[in-house]
């Protein structure tokens, strides 16, 4: 017998809506009509849960409408009286006719409907599951995220759709314009417009599709042509020169124009080919000079960023990922005002020999406008681009004797890989220049700064276990020192594997410069407000961590804001941190997300406060009501009086502009009436507890923290 689901559903916050839209849209489900009572109480339990719906009954073995299309249909629910026959007949309609129709069959005995699944049905759920709340909750999660996936996978069509109005539109264009344009792969050519027939002389396309295009090309301009070709980063900034043979055996003389593109995944060439006119050698001067840097000779910046563009778009078209190195001097604004303007040039060409002499053939150099250099590594695994980033930390003695006496003159580098995940050329400097913030300060710290090193197999499970929404969430309470009814705790990440977890320490920088990180802050995110509406604690507060990716993005805070909406959860449960160090990384970015953030009703707290020279800056550009302090503030604070003036100043400072303070990493239970004297309003450590996968509020509500008495030793929690 089915318990009375008349009540209050017992989630508090579920995921109301799978659509996006003003007017939250109706979801239209069908049910066999010989479900009875049954179906009344799953969809008043899908409507409890937020879900507004629309329901049709069906006999079962068929859909309802008979021309396929003329009706639309967002899940079946499908209870399994019907026949085994009048299943397998519904199933194999919606294979046949390809609609896409999640179904969940709903049945007493699941073993026994498991080849269903071999047909194409979504899921099946048990009617015994149906009799307990946690069941009742884990159904209507399974319901959302069918109808999400739905929702994917027609924005998905809908996407592909406007790709090919898009094809289509460019190729009426290319069709009609007089200029002579082909695609070329392998040599061979793909597709021509009517100019490039009318051109070269032939009648028709399969007259062109058996001709490789260096057939038209004279036998002594092929070599130039073939390596004219082959410079994908440099394409579109110059043209080449040669004689084009038509059909008939006359030849004329020819510009080229190349640009490397993808078509259906694969590497292509568009080029474009007209007549001769003019001086060739002066106009491929006048775009070279165009692209170039005057000092140095390297590319400039907006050269440098085409040629990244196009690093991009073989990595998400072709899957070659490469790799961008940023190299910046603190000190070369002053050695160029004591060099001169002459001496200045000299100084950027000898630079410019340094690197091209260190860097690989293939690589393409620049540098940008604010003085900065970068080197692009094209087909480059992080293995190749720590070689080269160790290689270039190496230039300090090269470098200082090219410098005015007494000033320095060395580069810092920073690194960013070029995956499918790269946005575009601004995020992807900006992410190596994090990079080098971060190999600073543990350089400083003397620390291991190999960031980029962590192994492939890491990566991959890491990218795995997110596909498979399988990454495993730990939370660490945030224990006050003071009177705070609210119970705190931190959301911390794990990577499972087979034999044992893997901890941030070892893939989170390697996936930030992969530009997971964003990917990795929204499952965070969507879990916790899912944690949060399984308390039902009012005075709960989950931190959790932004990265240095997700302070970059523009798409972010639109996400965040929907996510809240579908989760039908408000932001004052949770609290966003973010680094020191990725806030300096990148300052205008970091204060636009947090005015953002704040606007929106999230507390925001900075983590490793303290970690630069001048942390305090950090306030005029983030709003945080939270601070966590860095590690370093809190060293020997047991046994050297200077240090614990120093912390206790920090804390004066930061509290005298109502910010609360946080005290990390703290393993040692005998620190903690010393932190209670420095004002400290939080501590968080494995010797009060340790990271764990439940939440257990109260624990520590009616804990005290006594002063020892001279002579005593001991503390009591």
């Amino acid at each position: 017998m089915y318990p009375d689901w008349s009540g209050k559903f017992p989630v508090k916050h579920p995921r109301p809506d799978y659509n996006k839209g003003m007017d939250n849209p109706s979801c239209h489900i069908l049910i066999n009509r010989d479900a009875g009572d049954r179906a009344t109480r799953v969809t008043g339990l899908l409507e409890r849960a937020g879900l507004k719906l629309k329901v049709q009954e069906f006999a079962g073995g068929h859909l309802p409408d008979e021309v396929p299309g003329s009706d639309v249909h967002d899940l079946i629910l499908l209870f399994t009286d019907a026949s085994v026959q009048a299943c397998e007949t519904l199933l194999r309609q919606l294979r046949t006719a390809r609609r896409d129709i999640p179904c969940l069959l709903i049945c007493r005995s699941p073993s026994r409907w498991l080849p269903m699944l071999s047909l194409g049905a979504a899921g099946l759920v048990s009617e015994s599951q149906l009799e307990t709340a946690s069941g009742q909750v884990q159904f209507v999660y399974q319901v959302n995220r069918e109808l999400e996936q739905l929702r994917l996978r027609r924005e998905g069509r809908r996407a592909a759709g406007n790709v090919r109005e898009l094809y289509q539109r460019l190729q009426l264009f290319i069709d009609n314009t007089s200029d002579a344009v082909a695609t070329l792969q392998n040599g061979l050519h793909l597709s021509a417009n009517p100019a490039w027939l009318t051109f070269f002389g032939f009648r028709s396309l399969p007259d062109v599709f058996a001709v490789p295009f260096l057939d038209l090309v004279a036998d002594e301009d092929s070599e130039k042509v073939r390596s004219f070709l082959q410079q994908p980063f440099n394409n579109g900034v110059q043209r080449c020169e040669f004689t084009a043979i038509r059909r008939d055996g006359s030849e004329v003389l020819a510009a080229l124009d190349g640009a490397a593109i993808s078509i259906n995944g694969s590497q292509s060439l568009q080029l474009m080919v007209q007549t001769a006119k003019g001086n060739i050698k002066h106009e491929n001067a006048v775009r070279s000079a165009l692209s170039k840097d005057l000092q140095s000779g390297l590319l400039n910046e907006p050269g440098f960023e085409r040629a990244l563009n196009q690093a991009i778009s073989a990595a998400v078209y072709q899957g070659s990922s490469s790799a961008v190195i940023l190299l910046t001097a603190p000190q070369m604004a002053e050695i160029l005002v004591v060099l001169g303007k002459t001496d200045s040039h000299l100084l950027m060409r000898d630079i410019a020999s340094v690197l091209q002499a260190k860097c690989p053939p293939q690589s393409v150099i620049g540098r940008l406008n604010d003085g900065d250099f970068a080197v692009l590594l094209p087909d480059a695994d992080s293995e190749a681009c720590m070689t080269l980033l160790s290689s270039l930390d190496c230039l300090e003695t090269v470098l200082q004797s090219m410098a005015p006496a007494d000033m320095t003159l060395a580069f810092h580098c920073g690194a960013a890989m070029i995956s499918d995940e790269a946005p575009d050329a601004e995020t992807l400097l900006v992410r190596a220049r994090q990079h080098l913030t971060i190999r600073r300060h543990t350089e400083r710290n003397g620390r291991d700064n190999s960031t980029l090193s962590s192994d492939s197999q890491t990566l991959e499970a890491l990218r795995q276990a997110m596909q498979d929404e399988n990454l495993l969430l730990v939370y660490q309470p945030t224990v006050s020192l003071r009177a705070d009814e609210r119970e705190h705790y931190e959301v911390r990440i794990r990577v499972p594997v087979a034999d044992r977890l893997i901890y941030p320490e070892e893939f989170l920088q390697a996936a930030i410069q992969h530009g997971y990180g964003e990917r990795l802050d929204r499952y965070v995110l969507s879990h916790a407000m899912k944690t949060i509406a399984s308390q039902e604690n009012t005075q709960l507060r989950l931190t959790v961590n932004l990265t240095a990716n997700t302070l970059l993005s523009k798409t972010f805070p639109v996400w965040l804001s929907h996510e809240l909406k579908r989760q039908n959860q408000s932001p004052g449960q949770l609290i966003l941190q973010l680094n020191e160090l990725d806030i300096l990384s990148a300052p205008n970015e970091a204060r636009t997300l947090c005015q953002t953030l704040s606007t929106m009703g999230f507390e925001l707290a900075i983590a490793r406060f303290g970690c630069s020279l001048d942390p305090f800056r950090l306030l005029g550009m983030v709003s945080a009501e939270f601070v966590k302090l860095d590690r370093s503030l809190l060293q020997h604070i047991d046994l050297d009086s200077q240090q614990r003036e120093r912390l206790h100043d920090v804390v004066s400072h930061l509290q005298a502009q109502g910010i609360r303070v946080i005290a990390p990493l703290i393993e040692d239970i005998e620190l903690l009436p010393l932190l209670w004297q420095a004002n400290i309003n939080y501590v968080q450590g494995n010797c009060l507890r340790q990271p764990s996968e439940q939440i257990e509020t109260g624990l520590f509500r009616e804990q005290e923290v006594s002063l020892p008495q001279p002579g005593q030793h001991s503390e009591s929690l």
